[in-house]
């Protein structure tokens, strides 16, 4: 297997190493993470996207539907209402139903920003109350989370916590990753979310669960 790192990678397309590390992450280039840095698995074939992207409205009504909201379908026309339930309906056979996922959603799910926090702070910052767990951090997973900490966390709540927990943003071996939500998210995080946030995952553990965790939500 030919292997190049990102920035070999990056060079030789001539375009930006951030560009890379984001498809890398995606699920856009085959990849793995080695040792904090992606390495390009330059003989496999690129994958193709699925189609466009879902909009907006769409995609609220999907994670809203996968969370068990029965008003899933609310302000939606009856040709969105069918997409959403054919591409539902499709779900539970796809082989890799979190790349389904991620291609549908990938216009509208921001990626969590990266923090470094201190080892001896990391549980401490987990059981913040101004913190909603997801990705591995989440019990519903079922999975190690590896001394990590995923969550969401309200845009007005984030300042703070970077202050009181003296977290410094970094691209490269996080230890701590926030979605920022616009307004304080639920606790739990709906199951729509929680699904969505595996999908678009870089970690093969996540992503290995979204199979189960779909077939939970239909």
């Amino acid at each position: 297997m030919a292997e190049m790192t990102a920035a070999e990678y990056a060079a030789a397309q001539g375009i930006s190493v951030r560009r890379v590390q984001a498809a890398a992450a995606s699920g856009a280039l085959p990849a793995r993470r080695l040792a904090g840095r992606w390495l390009i698995d330059v003989g496999a074939p690129r994958r193709r996207r699925a189609g466009r992207p879902l909009s907006a409205r769409s995609s609220r009504a999907l994670c809203s539907r996968l969370s068990g909201n029965p008003d899933w379908a609310d302000g939606l026309s009856n040709t969105e209402r069918a997409r959403v339930r054919a591409r539902l309906d499709s779900l539970p056979e796809s082989r890799v139903p979190w790349q389904v996922i991620a291609d549908w959603t990938r216009a509208e799910h921001a990626p969590p920003v990266g923090y470094r926090v201190a080892d001896g702070d990391l549980d401490d910052l987990a059981q913040d109350h101004r913190l909603v767990a997801t990705g591995v951090s989440d019990p519903r997973v079922g999975v190690s989370d590896a001394g990590i900490v995923v969550a969401h966390i309200a845009r007005a709540d984030l300042r703070a916590v970077e202050q009181e927990f003296l977290l410094v943003r970094v691209r490269d071996r996080p230890n701590a990753l926030l979605y920022v939500d616009d307004e304080r998210p639920n606790r739990p995080v709906p199951l729509g979310t929680l699904i969505f946030d595996l999908a678009h995952s870089a970690g093969p553990r996540e992503r290995s669960v979204v199979g189960d965790l779909v077939r939970t939500a239909l």
